[in-house]
């Protein structure tokens, strides 16, 4: 099998879990096929642990991740494979897009999501979300696969420590998934408390592995504003409200931790 698709998933999402497996099933396959994985997060130890249990069972060379609110487009696997057998040790990042224009707090997260992307990525590539990406098994397994201590964080952990090693990334535009998250307004601002609190973790963990920390730089915050705005003033008005709670959960992680990890 050259290629394996983990998917990690929590509680009976039946109708999610059916329709991506309906876009799974209709995946132009590469060369040598492909085998899907789901796995269950039964005792909530997070979803990087889950995914490592996939990637330990997986028989691909090719590992590839999206979740179960993802609906990946017919080409992905194979777009994502054929970027890698260009160059075998390198991991690769597709294009996520919002796939419920139709909800404002989805939309207000897909704007959050792109700014994150282009300034981590205006380099080189540093960065690519779990919910699509692919890397060479071999080379997860020698850096010890996602960190299941983070939680909100942990894709940005393990491209960090990729990166770090010297390993490449590279994008995909041809790789598409269209992301399928429905929310209201406690469960967008709880999703970006978590990512402050990811934000803060991820920060701790390049410290206690001596790898340079993320700065805090205040000119991505004056591009998401700007790209907020473009939207619409309803997208905008939840981008800063995302952005309040992500300080908060920042801040109250910092907190909670004083004393017990290394303070970036």
């Amino acid at each position: 099998m050259s290629c394996s698709v983990v998917v990690a998933t929590s509680g009976f999402r039946a109708a999610q879990l059916q329709a991506l497996r309906a876009a799974l099933d209709a995946q132009v396959q590469p060369p040598g096929g492909v085998e899907i994985l789901v796995i269950e997060d039964r005792d909530r130890s997070g979803p990087a642990a889950a995914r490592n249990a996939g990637i330990a069972q997986a028989s691909g060379e090719l590992v590839a991740f999206t979740d179960d609110d993802c609906l990946p487009d017919p080409g992905w696997v194979r777009a994502l494979h054929a970027r890698w057998a260009r160059r075998p040790d390198v991991g690769v990042g597709g294009t996520v897009v919002n796939g419920l224009a139709t909800n404002p707090f989805a939309a207000a997260s897909q704007v959050v999501h792109d700014a994150a992307h282009a300034w981590a990525n205006r380099a080189a590539p540093r960065f690519f979300s779990s919910n699509n990406a692919a890397f060479p098994r071999a080379a997860l397994l020698q850096i010890g696969g996602f960190d299941a201590r983070l939680r909100f964080s942990e894709d940005r952990d393990l491209c960090d420590r990729w990166v770090s090693r010297g390993l490449a990334l590279e994008h995909e535009p041809g790789a598409v998934v269209h992301h399928c998250h429905r929310m209201r307004a406690r469960g967008f601002l709880a999703q970006h408390l978590g990512y402050g609190t990811g934000a803060w973790r991820f920060r701790a963990a390049q410290s206690a592995s001596g790898r340079p920390r993320a700065p805090i730089e205040p000119a991505f915050y004056d591009r998401l504003a700007r790209d907020a705005v473009r939207t619409s003033a309803s997208v905008a008005a939840l981008v800063a409200a995302a952005q309040v709670a992500n300080a908060v959960g920042f801040a109250s992680a910092a907190l909670a931790d004083r004393g017990r990890l290394p303070r970036p």
